[in-house]
């Protein structure tokens, strides 16, 4: 089953994922997520007894961390939050498990995953997440559904590296914000060129050789500038 799970289309046949480390488990655990199966090197409840060599060959990191645990997939559920993110074509799991991080930390509570984004049940995804995965309601859609969804209820911002600068963009504190990040080789997808307003965080100098953020740090620093004031 857990070699199995390290396939997308079985995850998602499933509805179950790998989530791995105590912090992670303990996390998710704490979120309500009760696993299906759980092991460590160091047993307690809820945790079957598993020796370093047997942890090591399911892992599905270089190092095992002490613990591995099965779950099912969160019941997201979606309410048209304040604050949104669509992620058009994120590949990196990485990437897309710390922009799911960073969005909870910001209270960007709503993700639309677009057409090329990695999945969100990729063991190096849920990593990164470090528990925001069941906290953040997070969907698979298309890009016309998600547009048609949000068009009338929220403010369209692309992150664009021919776009508005973020410091020259105005913010009414109570409007209704979704922001949308495409991938750093090819930037958000064709569809949204006339349908989101492009805004940029420009460099500090012009004459840098550097030609773009990594997408995630980019996302922090644009969720951090769109977060509702506490």
């Amino acid at each position: 089953m857990i070699r199995k799970l390290k396939q997308r289309k079985y995850r998602w046949q499933e509805k179950l994922f790998i989530a791995e480390g105590p912090k992670v488990i303990s996390d998710l655990i704490s979120e309500g997520l009760e696993p299906v199966k759980a092991w460590s090197t160091e047993p307690n409840s809820p945790y079957q007894a598993i020796s370093e060599k047997e942890l090591k060959e399911i892992s599905g990191f270089s190092t095992a961390n002490e613990s591995l645990a099965i779950f099912p997939f969160p019941n997201h559920v979606f309410g048209q939050s304040k604050r949104i993110l669509i992620l058009d074509g994120i590949n990196d799991p990485g990437n897309l498990g710390t922009l799911i991080r960073t969005a909870d930390w910001f209270g960007f509570t709503e993700i639309y995953c677009l057409s090329g984004t990695a999945d969100i049940y990729n063991s190096k995804t849920v990593q990164s997440t470090m528990g925001s995965i069941a906290r953040v309601n997070i969907a698979y859609a298309d890009a016309q559904e998600v547009y048609d969804t949000l068009k009338d209820s929220h403010r369209l911002l692309s992150a664009d590296m021919q776009g508005l600068s973020l410091v020259e963009l105005k913010q009414d504190a109570d409007e209704s914000i979704a922001l949308l990040l495409g991938s750093e080789s090819h930037g958000p997808s064709e569809f949204w060129k006339d349908k989101a307003q492009a805004i940029t965080i420009k460099k500090a100098q012009s004459d840098s050789a550097i030609d773009s953020l990594n997408v995630a740090v980019a996302g922090a620093i644009l969720m951090q500038n769109m977060a509702i004031p506490s």
